[in-house]
């Protein structure tokens, strides 16, 4: 492969990868094109020896880790990711079990010449896993053990109740009348009478699958809440652990409201980004560019004013970014907002 061939596949590589980023809100099937086009122009420089040590059967979960993962893209790490990729684009369907490390090597024109420092910023690039025997390790690999299963589970729930409900229906349609059945059933023989019987038998069956799965988890109003208290937290948690979030919620807020004498330059400079992303993605509504909406804008204001409960019963506005950001993924999946309780506090 050519200098001039590498440039051209680097280039609309970029291009994919900026418009992935600025398509966080927009619908899932645009980002589903995106990452096929991705795949389509990755593949030859994994073919050709771009990545070294990253073959055509790692290409998969290369482009998961090492690309979305690295721009903050999000994508579903499940069946409907890898099935966007070919059979030997597909080393190990769920990279995050992975016991083989997926090396991470500089590309060419980052490399130093160093051995030695170039191994490091290739070790610091990669995400290798953690000793088997690691307690900490034991523990994480069992929550996805038992989440798998859960999965596992639930969607094998929906496939009987969907496939049930649907032969309930196009029954239903198809023998308006049961009476007329039951009768034609006692008076006819042969073929078409055998059929019958046992196309109303398994219309009875499937009758008794939605009823047992319904009573097996009765009313779902409850556990629905509390999973949605569940997940809130698992989101906020999510982002405390991922060091890749250098900007939250709370600091694009503060870039709409701070008075424009602060300055984007400074503004940007204080928080570590360019000063074009606060331009186009993070004070305006709506992206200048792409007219992607700027979704934050949309949660400011809940933040007007938070209320704070103490042991006494006395309420006061309290202004704490973690708490803010929790309340965000409380909000987006409209469970209410936790009021904050302070053991030991002083009220002026």
């Amino acid at each position: 492969m050519s200098q001039i061939e590498v440039s051209e596949y680097l280039t609309e590589q970029k291009r994919l990868i900026d418009e992935l980023s600025n398509i966080e809100t927009k619908d899932f099937e645009t980002k589903k094109s995106c990452i096929m086009r991705l795949r389509e122009v990755t593949r030859p420089l994994v073919e050709h020896g771009y990545y070294p040590g990253i073959k055509v059967k790692d290409l998969s979960s290369f482009i998961f880790r090492e690309i979305l993962y690295r721009h903050n893209i999000t994508y579903p790490d499940n069946q409907a990711y890898y099935s966007l990729f070919q059979e030997d684009e597909k080393r190990d369907q769920n990279p995050t079990r992975s016991r083989e490390k997926i090396s991470s090597p500089l590309a060419i024109e980052k490399r130093t010449g160093d051995k030695v420092v170039d191994i490091l910023k290739e070790a610091q690039m990669s995400g290798a896993t953690m000793p088997d025997n690691y307690d900490y390790h034991v523990y994480l690999e069992k929550i996805i053990d038992v989440s798998n299963e859960t999965i596992k589970q639930a969607e094998s729930l929906i496939r009987k109740l969907g496939h049930a409900f649907y032969f309930i229906e196009t029954f239903d349609r198809a023998i308006p009348n049961k009476r007329d059945l039951q009768e034609e059933i006692q008076n006819t023989a042969g073929k078409r009478q055998k059929e019958l019987e046992e196309l109303y038998t398994y219309y009875h069956e499937s009758k008794k699958v939605i009823q047992d799965i319904e009573s097996g988890i009765g009313s779902t109003n409850d556990k629905i809440d509390e999973l949605n208290e569940t997940l809130s937290t698992q989101k906020f948690i999510s982002k405390q652990i991922d060091e890749r979030s250098k900007i939250t919620f709370l600091e694009k807020w503060n870039c709409i409201v701070a008075n424009i004498e602060i300055g984007v330059s400074a503004i940007a400079k204080k928080l570590g980004i360019n000063k074009k992303h606060i331009t186009n993605n993070i004070r305006p509504k709506e992206n200048p560019v792409t007219g992607n909406k700027n979704m934050h804008h949309e949660y400011i204001d809940w933040f007007r004013h938070i209320q704070v409960v103490s042991p006494s019963g006395e309420t006061f506005v309290f202004d704490a970014k973690n708490y803010f950001d929790q309340q965000i993924e409380r909000g987006k999946l409209n469970v209410p907002f936790q009021p904050m309780i302070l053991k030991n506090c002083e009220i002026e």
